[in-house]
């Protein structure tokens, strides 16, 4: 017979999810920051490649992921990371289809639509 687990084992899995998600909401207005400045070299431009590809690729996930319940954090890490790959492949795709090559925008873009959730997961983490 398995046990349930205890409400301080949630407890601070419901913290963890909340600090990851304020995380990424600065890694996502860091970035956006760091795009708006024209950031490119230096110890700035490395700083500014690490936020911006650790927010695409986890941030539009996260925000998906923060609405399972009780799910395994396996289950929410594999969520995150393949959501987050998808999401910038999926708009990378049709930016060169469209031929509207713009990876400024869409970076706000998924910034925008991110943020959002992402603040209320950090608010009410499951």
């Amino acid at each position: 017979m398995t046990m349930p687990p205890s409400n301080a084992v949630l407890t601070r899995a419901r913290v963890a999810r909340r600090y990851v998600a304020l995380v990424l909401v600065v890694f996502g207005v860091a970035a956006c920051a760091f795009n708006a400045l024209g950031t490119t070299g230096g110890i700035l431009g490395d700083i500014r490649f690490v936020v911006t590809i650790g927010f695409l690729v986890l941030g539009p996930g996260w925000a998906a992921a923060g609405f399972l319940r009780r799910a395994p954090a396996a289950h929410v890490w594999l969520l995150t990371v393949g959501v987050g790959v998808a999401v910038t492949l999926l708009i990378a795709q049709i930016m060169v289809s469209a031929a509207f090559w713009r990876p400024d925008l869409s970076l706000y873009a998924i910034t925008a639509v991110s943020v959002p959730f992402l603040l209320r997961h950090a608010v009410v983490a499951q």
